[in-house]
C-alpha cells in the first residue's frame, strides 16, 4: 500500500506558469502553463505524492481580485472538506500573494496544510526557481508537521507563515522574508523543517470568515510624505471606503495633510488606521489616536492592514473589534 499523500494542487497563473521568449528574458512574459503543464514538466512530482489538478484561473497576479480570492478559498475549503484529501498547495504569483496567504490563513477552517508557492523567474528562464519551489511545497504539504500551522508560503527553501510574510524585493528569488518573526521552517535535501507554531489567531480560532458573497468593504491606502495633499482623503471618503489605512511616517506619525485627512475622515465616520510607509516595525498606540481617532495598526505594515480591515469590516466588525483584531491578530 502507498503511502504517498493525496494533494490538491490549486493554480491560479503567475510567473511560475510563464514562458519569454528569451531564456534571459524575466520580465515582460506571458503567463500561458496550465497546470497539467506544470505537473507534466516535474515527472519527480508522481513520485512524493499523489496530485489532483484544479485551476481556479490562469492570470499575472497584478490582475488578482477578491473575486478570485473568494473562488480560491472557498474551492481550497471544499477541497480540504474531502476524506481523500491531505492537503493542498495553490500556485500564486507573487505580487499579490502575501494578499492572498493572509485571507487564506484567517478564513480556511481545517488544520490540514495549505502551502502557497510561485516563482519570481519564468519557467523559460535560466535557473528558473518554480520548478523545485513546487516540488518544496508539495513535501512540506504531505508533510505531518505541516499541520495545524495555518497557511504557509514557501519559497527559496524557506517556509514562512500567511500572517507574517511579505515580499520584500522586486526581482531575486529570495524576495520573501518575515521580518516580523522570520521563517517559520525550511526544506533541505528533502526534508521538511518546520521548527514554530503561530501563536497570533488562525484558522478556527479565528473569528474571521470568508464573506457569503464575493465582496469586502472599501478600504484604501494612502501614503505619506512631505508636502503630502490631504485632498486625497477627502476624494477618498467622497468615493464611499469604510477605512482608510495611513501608510505614515516613521512610528506611524501623522503628516499635516494626514492629520488634517484624518479628522476629515473621522467627521465622516470613516475609520484611519495609522500604520507605517516603512515596512517594517510595530506602529504603537499614541496620543495621535485620541486626538485624531486613528487605530494604531501595531504589527501590520499598510497592506496588510488593509486586507485585515476589509475583511473585518466586510462581516460587520465595529471599530472596538477593528481595534481588537489589529492589536491581537
Amino acid at each position: 500500500m502507498s503511502d504517498k499523500k493525496n494533494i490538491a494542487l490549486v493554480a491560479t497563473g503567475g510567473t511560475i506558469a510563464a514562458n519569454h521568449a528569451s531564456q534571459t528574458g524575466l520580465g515582460d512574459y506571458t503567463v500561458n502553463q496550465s497546470i497539467e503543464q506544470l505537473i507534466h514538466a516535474i515527472p519527480a512530482l508522481s513520485e512524493i505524492a499523489n496530485l489532483s489538478a484544479h485551476e481556479v484561473c490562469n492570470i499575472d497576479s497584478r490582475d488578482m481580485s477578491f473575486a478570485l480570492q473568494h473562488q480560491l478559498i472557498h474551492q481550497v475549503q471544499l477541497l480540504l472538506a474531502r476524506t481523500d484529501i491531505d492537503g493542498v498547495v495553490i500556485t500564486h504569483g507573487t505580487d499579490t500573494l502575501e494578499e492572498t496567504a493572509l485571507l487564506l490563513h484567517w478564513c480556511i477552517k481545517s488544520s490540514k496544510p495549505v502551502v502557497i508557492t510561485g516563482a519570481m523567474r519564468p519557467a523559460s528562464a535560466l535557473s528558473a526557481d518554480g520548478a523545485l519551489n513546487l516540488y518544496h511545497a508539495i513535501l512540506v504539504a504531505s508533510s505531518a508537521d505541516a499541520h495545524g500551522v495555518g497557511t504557509l508560503v514557501l519559497l527559496n527553501d524557506t517556509l514562512y507563515s500567511g500572517r507574517f510574510v511579505q515580499k520584500t524585493h522586486t526581482s531575486t528569488p529570495d524576495a520573501f522574508s518575515a521580518p516580523t518573526t522570520g521563517a517559520l521552517g525550511a526544506v533541505s535535501q528533502g526534508v521538511v523543517y518546520i521548527n514554530t507554531v503561530p501563536r497570533r489567531p488562525f484558522g478556527a480560532n479565528s473569528a474571521l470568515v470568508l464573506p457569503a458573497t464575493p465582496a469586502l468593504a472599501k478600504v484604501d491606502i494612502l501614503f505619506d510624505h512631505v508636502d503630502a495633499n490631504p485632498n486625497l482623503y477627502k476624494a477618498s471618503v467622497l468615493s464611499g471606503v469604510n477605512a482608510i489605512v495611513i501608510a505614515a511616517l516613521g512610528n506611524g506619525s501623522l503628516s499635516p495633510a494626514a492629520r488634517i485627512g484624518a479628522e476629515y475622515a473621522a467627521k465622516h465616520n470613516v475609520i484611519c488606521i495609522r500604520a507605517s510607509r516603512i515596512p517594517n516595525g510595530a506602529v504603537s498606540p499614541s496620543e495621535q489616536d485620541k486626538q485624531f481617532q486613528t487605530l494604531p495598526a501595531h504589527q501590520f505594515h499598510a497592506v496588510a492592514a488593509r486586507t485585515l480591515a476589509a475583511l473585518a469590516l466586510a462581516q460587520h466588525a465595529d471599530r472596538a473589534e477593528l481595534a481588537y483584531y489589529l492589536r491581537h491578530y
